[in-house]
């Protein structure tokens, strides 16, 4: 053997060693730790011939024995982390073995390497017997490369000691070394490459943690429930206001019951947005872009929260003026009723004397309205600042301000160089008028969130085709995939962050099981897994949050309502990337009012 062979392990050493102190992945530093451990023997087995210390009992030969195991040993440990008592009963056989292979150097004689090698190689079948709560293929290729590593070791010593070296070939041990130091690089190489492909997959996309899904989902079980209680004491209380007006024959008496009628149609419409967000925010994926955008009519908002505030106008003696307008804007109903609702609110509040008139304006091309009162006016002309009510509303204000792509601002007005009050202003972006937009904003689109559907054979994939809730999702793809197909599938396209796998077969959901279980560790940075499974023999099948995936049990004559927890944990989304793409069929009809009939001057 020539020296060439030792240069190219050198060489290859130094290629491990840099995932083996760079990477912050434990189980490539262990994928790299094993290829240390080999090339380590390999400069044993191949320096044999041309190094006279690498022989039987010199310290340089005891010396890289030692380091060999220990380092091909490390790579077997650690595979159950988080298991105190798996980890720890996996260092007594490593000791062992390491004592082993330190005791090498105390003897020459072939037979007794090979006892010492066996006893290692019992010591690292012993670590993997702590992968029992593993995928197979785990504990498939740990044994592997176990044995193949022992017996080339054994081979070896036999084949250079003086009492085997006929009975075995020395060629063979080479060639076995060869396939050893291959395999074994290979996995390191394909897993670092894999890890990184798969987390680069799932960086494009929303990471789901199961803790949080569980939680969600939940949580929107509760939230429904409570939604639909609140729901009858809500109509009680409008029932009752509405019978008082009718029978009360004082004007006073009903303008009061009308109050009470107004401001429960207001709680009701309240309370409903409320739900609605809070159901939103336990969605998944997040939607943290801007609001959907549809074409309102400002009056349909306005109209509603003057006749909500005019009772409260009138208790304090103050007029609350407006001219219903026709105009039509692109924007979100909810967020800029909001904006408006805070803003009438603080006025009336503040304002003592005098009326709030709120109208529409054009500023400089864009639709405003405002809000204007004679009361106290507001600190700093910001409102954002921390004074007068517009502390904790100027945050809101501040935030739904920033999801319509609208400007806020709150004013002083003065007269004859007094104060005189505030205006409060919601300045809407340019082109927003529907009435006159010849080309529309453009917004960023949402990531696109899509599902791996997999299934046991072709007829299960078009049942689960057929059935399943796709609304949550983007972009959802069916095939008839096991764990390994659907692995190499993540490499080539990155990783889908759901990975839903039907089995329709009672018989078949230990196998679907396994199969999710090995797809969450060959890819890193788990996806959430989900099985669908035919519950027919389950006595009560309920949902279950596993720390693997999430079972959903599929009840016979009841398909659609098993698979509709599907919509919940993946409730659907607004698509509202196309909002703004092209001018609505009724652009320019709606330009009557605007200007002309605004209360405002500059």
């Amino acid at each position: 053997m020539t020296d060439s062979s030792l240069s190219g392990l050198a060489v290859l050493l130094g290629i491990a060693l840099y995932p083996f102190f760079a990477n912050h992945l434990p189980n490539q530093r262990q994928n790299a730790a094993a290829v240390i451990g080999v090339v380590l023997l390999g400069f044993v087995i191949l320096g044999y011939d041309t190094r006279q210390e690498l022989h039987h009992g010199t310290p340089v030969h005891a010396a890289l024995q030692t380091a060999s195991f220990l380092f091909f040993g490390s790579a077997f440990l650690g595979r159950k982390r988080g298991v105190v008592a798996a980890e720890r009963s996996a260092l007594v056989p490593f000791l062992i073995g390491s004592v082993t292979a330190i005791a090498n150097m105390f003897t020459t004689s072939g037979l007794v390497y090979v006892a010492f090698i066996c006893i290692q190689a019992l010591c690292l079948l012993a670590i993997t017997k702590t992968y029992s709560n593993l995928p197979k293929i785990n504990l498939i290729k740990a044994v592997y490369f176990s044995l193949l590593y022992c017996l080339v070791n054994g081979l070896f010593h036999a084949s250079t000691s003086p009492d085997l070296a006929l009975i075995i070939d020395f060629k063979i041990t080479e060639v076995l070394f060869y396939i050893l130091l291959g395999t074994c690089v290979f996995h390191m190489v394909f897993q670092d490459f894999s890890r990184t492909r798969t987390k680069k997959g799932l960086d494009e996309h929303t990471k789901i943690d199961q803790d949080i899904m569980k939680l969600a989902f939940r949580g929107r079980r509760v939230l429904k429930d409570f939604r639909h209680d609140l729901r009858q004491p809500l109509s009680t209380l409008g029932i009752l206001a509405s019978v008082g007006k009718a029978i009360s024959k004082d004007s006073e008496v009903t303008a009061r019951y009308q109050h009470i009628q107004t401001a429960q149609k207001a709680l009701k419409n309240m309370l409903e947005d409320f739900f609605d967000q809070l159901g939103n925010a336990i969605r998944y994926p997040q939607d943290d872009n801007a609001a959907p955008m549809t074409p309102v009519r400002v009056h349909d908002i306005l109209g509603p929260l003057i006749e909500e505030y005019r009772m409260l106008a009138n208790v304090k003696d103050l007029q609350i003026r407006y001219v219903p307008s026709e105009v039509t804007v692109m924007s979100n109903k909810e967020a800029l009723a909001k904006i408006i609702r805070n803003g009438l609110d603080n006025a009336i509040k503040y304002t003592n004397k005098g009326g709030v008139v709120v109208g529409l304006r054009r500023r400089k091309g864009r639709v405003c309205i405002q809000i204007v009162d004679t009361g106290s006016g507001v600190e700093n002309n910001k409102v954002a600042a921390h004074n007068k009510g517009w502390g904790h509303g100027s945050s809101i204000v501040r935030d739904l301000s920033e999801q319509i792509l609208a400007k806020t601002e709150c004013r002083n007005r003065y007269y004859n160089g007094k104060l005189a009050g505030s205006v409060f202003e919601v300045i809407l972006p340019e082109e927003a008028e529907v009435s006159h937009r010849n080309k529309l904003p453009t917004f960023e689109t949402q990531a696109v969130f899509e599902a791996q559907v997999m299934a046991m054979n072709h007829d299960q994939l078009l049942e689960i085709q057929r059935r399943l809730p796709m609304q949550g999702f983007d972009k959802v793809e069916f095939s008839l995939n096991g764990a390994y197909r659907a692995y190499l599938s993540a490499l080539r396209k990155g990783m889908s962050p759901v990975y839903i796998l039907y089995a329709g077969d009672p018989a078949q959901k230990t196998h679907a099981v396994e199969q999710l279980k090995l797809l969450g560790s060959l890819l890193d940075y788990e996806p959430c897994c989900i099985l669908i499974y035919n519950a027919s023999l389950e006595n009560n099948p309920q949902v279950e949050f596993a720390r693997e995936m999430i079972r959903i049990p599929v009840i016979p004559g009841h398909t659609d309502v098993s698979l509709g927890v599907i919509s919940e944990l993946f409730p659907a989304r607004e698509k509202n990337q196309n909002a703004f793409n092209g001018p609505t069929e009724n652009a320019g009809n709606n330009t009557k009012t605007l200007g002309s009939n605004s209360l405002l001057t500059s």
